[in-house]
């Protein structure tokens, strides 16, 4: 089936979700080796390390952070988080020897790399095939036209002080004294719409780090109250608060799919090196969505991750609900095998219109090019295998890799002058 795997290997992708800082931020942050460990770091702290221990700002030289990376390596170099990491630096940062020296070495590339203005072109455009990627820095000012905007709308509703409320005020330009609860939702708005207007491309909802994805169906004045409380500096339980940040949700979803934005919806696993509150995993099951499925039938929900480890029931919502999305962003470098296996699948379950293929969810573009050719690998072993077993032709098969590595993106997203 070497047609299958020629094919996707030379295919431009859209790139449906990252976190990538843009090349000027690399730039003005001089981002070293010890920056771009990203989930590697996870495991590197749920292998023993302490969490921040690489930290430049704790004034330890290069030498004394390559020698605790060395120590935490040792205990986590067979997970697929350093597998990715391994292989972009030694294929686009020539490390070779896995000791003190070599890192340093690979640290020194590094450096240049982020002061190099082609740096981002050379490894997204040429090296990886990536024509567009989406990224979610929390700015719509990009300035690199490879890129589009994803906004957290999260701050909106993670409402749990007075200041908390005050800061939303200040972040839309607002003056929240005797300001009404229906003002902030109408200012709610006027940020998603200045958004789009940005460039904005979808709205991203990560509530799973922090709270539960099941959602209730609050009146407005039940929120009403809670937001008058909560201006007035009543401090309130999270029970207490969460009328308002429901009722909150369902405006941003409501919103967001008046003015034809997506919604993409953090589901199942949490990354350890940015959730300090327990890694609740129960309420990231992707199930807990099914009421609001049921009240938007217009919205377009992307549920991320393949909703691992809950991607039987999550494999169950996408076949069933029309705007439910399929996505499988960051779910090949947390488990490869379940990858390939959620994706066999979906292949026999879910309407190939419906799956978003990559997404590569890494804040460094060297994950991201070590992520996608791990991506394209799986993808054309699992379509060479439907094709062995008769259950697709080889056609079918390059198509529906069309699909789901560009076509399906344009489509949902509305990527004008792209095909």
């Amino acid at each position: 089936m070497q047609t299958i795997h020629d094919h996707i290997r030379q295919l431009r992708i859209i790139d449906a979700h990252e976190h990538l800082a843009t090349p000027e931020i690399r730039r003005r942050e001089n981002h070293d080796l010890f920056s771009l460990l990203h989930y590697l770091e996870s495991d590197l702290i749920t292998a023993g390390m302490k969490r921040g221990a690489l930290d430049r700002r704790l004034g330890l030289s290069d030498q004394e952070r390559a020698s605790i990376f060395l120590k935490y390596w040792q205990r986590t170099s067979n997970t697929t988080y350093a597998r990715m990491f391994k292989q972009a630096m030694e294929e686009l940062h020539g490390l070779r020897e896995w000791n003190a020296d070599g890192i340093l070495q690979a640290n020194a590339s590094v450096l240049a790399a982020s002061a190099n203005p082609g740096w981002y072109d050379e490894v997204l455009g040429e090296r990886s095939g990536i024509d567009l990627a989406f990224t979610l820095i929390q700015t719509t000012d990009l300035g690199y036209d490879r890129f589009r905007p994803i906004m957290f709308l999260d701050f909106t509703f993670r409402l749990h002080t007075t200041e908390d409320l005050l800061a939303v005020w200040r972040a839309m330009d607002k003056d929240a004294v005797a300001r009404s609860f229906r003002a902030y939702l109408d200012a709610t708005d006027g940020l998603l719409q200045r958004y789009k207007q940005e460039g904005m491309v979808a709205t991203k909802l990560g509530h799973a780090y922090w709270r539960t994805l099941a959602c209730g169906s609050p009146t407005l004045s039940d929120a009403e109250r809670v937001y008058d409380r909560l201006l007035s500096g009543a401090e309130m339980t999270g029970s207490e608060l969460r009328p308002l940040q429901d009722y909150i949700i369902r405006h941003v979803i409501e919103r967001s799919t008046a003015i034809g934005l997506p919604v993409q919806i953090h589901t199942g696993h949490h990354e350890t090196s940015v959730s300090g509150d327990g890694n609740i995993i129960g309420r990231s099951n992707a199930e807990h969505l099914v009421p609001l499925l049921l009240d938007y039938p217009d919205a377009r929900f992307v549920l991320l991750h393949a909703g691992f480890p809950y991607h039987q029931v999550y494999l169950s919502m996408v076949k069933n609900f029309p705007n439910a999305y399929m996505d499988f962003t960051w779910i090949y470098i947390i488990t490869p095998t379940a990858a390939k296996q959620t994706l066999h699948q979906a292949i026999e379950m879910v309407p190939a219109s419906k799956i978003q293929g990559f997404g590569g969810d890494y804040n460094h573009i060297e994950g991201t090019y070590a992520h996608l050719k791990l991506a394209r690998r799986i993808v054309a072993e699992t379509l060479s295998e439907k094709v062995e077993a008769g259950a697709l032709t080889e056609a079918e098969a390059i198509g529906f890799a069309d699909r789901i590595f560009r076509g399906n993106v344009i489509e949902l997203y509305g990527l004008e002058g792209l095909d």
